[in-house]
């Protein structure tokens, strides 16, 4: 039975004196997979901060029903400083330094751990590199092991498939659907039809939140989205079609 991982009511938030979010409504359960969309500009990386703890609230209220929550984020790539000097292996093992601030070095267990994540992600042969020298898919696997590294029960990822290739795309999305089996996702993505056929149910950000407790897109969720485009989305290969538009 499924349980209340992360609850938002009636949030408001915002920079200054500018309102970015407004009475957001928001319940996160155990095996969840949230596609969070919504145009640019609209709220959704705030949403995300708010749900990290990052952003303080104008009004309303944020829980965690079952405690302290373990949460694994993959920030967008364009937030990452490639020329910071640390390696691979050193970035994949920062995910655990909460566990460790006091601890100079990584004992037995936490070194096997960053091991079998490096393994597991086909990077093993990269641990020495510095991060400076990874493609951008290279750099999001290392990242994503980051964040799953502590076991997390609630893995949000913020636009995770931008600057990288399509089979890192694809190879991405497989791994998701395995981990979504033990954790809750979160996954903000700007391209609604290629998420789609992943996840379970889609948040839609426009200043406001529209929640749809499936991954249907209907002609609703697209008016919402204020998308500019239809979107057909049947079996493996979703199709975008523009809408009628005049030229100048």
């Amino acid at each position: 039975m499924s349980k209340a991982l992360v609850v938002l009511k009636s949030v408001s938030t915002g920079y200054f004196s500018e309102s970015v979010l407004e009475e957001v409504d928001l319940v996160i359960h155990t095996g969840d997979f949230v596609g969070v969309i919504g145009p640019n500009g609209g709220g959704k990386t705030t949403l995300v901060k708010v749900i990290l703890g990052l952003q303080p609230l104008f009004g309303g209220s944020i829980s965690f029903p079952s405690g302290r929550l373990r949460t694994g984020y993959l920030p967008q790539a364009t937030q990452i400083d490639k020329a910071f000097p640390i390696t691979v292996k050193e970035l994949v093992a920062s995910g655990l330094r909460i566990r460790r601030r006091w601890l100079p070095h990584l004992n037995v267990k936490q070194r096997r751990r960053v091991r079998e994540m490096l393994e597991e992600a086909g990077l093993a042969h990269l641990a020495a590199r510095p991060i400076g020298e990874l493609s951008g898919g290279q750099l999001q696997k290392a990242l994503l092991c980051r964040a799953l590294i502590d076991r997390p029960e609630l893995l949000i990822l913020d636009e995770p498939n931008t600057h990288v290739d399509k089979q890192f795309e694809q190879e991405l999305y497989r791994w998701l659907k395995e981990l979504n089996k033990e954790m809750a996702i979160l996954l903000v993505s700007h391209d609604i039809g290629t998420i789609s056929p992943l996840v379970k149910t889609i948040a839609c950000v426009n200043k406001t939140l529209h929640y749809h407790p499936s991954n249907e897109l209907s002609e609703e969720l697209l008016k919402v989205y204020n998308c500019p485009v239809d979107i057909i989305a049947h079996g493996p290969v979703p199709h975008r079609v523009l809408k009628h538009h005049d030229h100048e």
